[in-house]
């Protein structure tokens, strides 16, 4: 009898005889499973990517403003002003570096492409199954090959991706991603703290 290598999520192997009815539906499974936590792990890089944009966005343009605002009123800050947004014009240098470093879009794009041909290889399994297509082993392995070719295609989905994809809302793994993914809009805090002396002086040098 054949052994077909299937691999888990977690890319530990995984082994079962070859009938070509359980094969198929095991590998629909897992391709649809495959999908969905690809797809969670692209929208969690994409929301991450959206949010460090703001972040560094609006700490360029706070100070910039507010360097703008020192060249008429050098005491606009007090006498740690200058030192004030020198510190925080490096923490922006500092931050975009990591984020360029880490490159949550282009991940996130990958991983977008990645889940579409997973959900394309899911349908095109469900088709078969439903419709009791004959199917031979050597379709079989082609079909095992491609799956296997799929996972090895980008990074792997995190165990928060795996927990949403499973509907479980209260996990501790999900929790700990939500809160890295909304980080950067609590740095949004800066920014603003930077802009509210600005708009007053703005508004009494009227």
């Amino acid at each position: 009898m054949t052994v077909v290598h299937f691999r888990t999520h977690d890319g530990r192997p995984g082994i079962q005889d070859w009938d070509p009815l359980t094969t198929l539906k095991t590998l629909e499974e897992r391709s649809y499973k495959n999908y969905k936590r690809r797809m969670f792990a692209s929208q969690r890089l994409a929301a991450r990517d959206r949010a460090w944009n703001t972040s560094l966005l609006s700490f360029t343009v706070s100070t910039t403003i507010a360097s703008v605002g020192m060249l008429t009123a050098p005491g606009l800050y007090g006498p740690a002003g200058p030192t004030l947004l020198t510190c925080l014009a490096v923490l922006s240098l500092v931050s975009s570096l990591v984020v360029s470093g880490l490159d949550y879009g282009a991940r996130s794009r990958n991983l977008f492409s990645n889940y579409r041909r997973f959900q394309r290889l899911s349908v095109e399994l469900e088709h078969k199954n439903s419709t009791n297509v004959t199917i031979t082993e050597i379709e079989t392995v082609a079909l095992l090959n491609q799956f296997n070719d799929l996972l090895d295609e980008c990074e792997n989905h995190t165990d928060a991706d795996h927990d949403r994809a499973e509907k479980n809302k209260l996990s501790i793994p999900i929790i700990k991603s939500q809160l890295l993914t909304f980080f950067p809009y609590a740095t949004l805090v800066f920014p603003v703290l930077v802009i509210i002396p600005f708009a007053l002086w703005a508004m009494r040098a009227q």
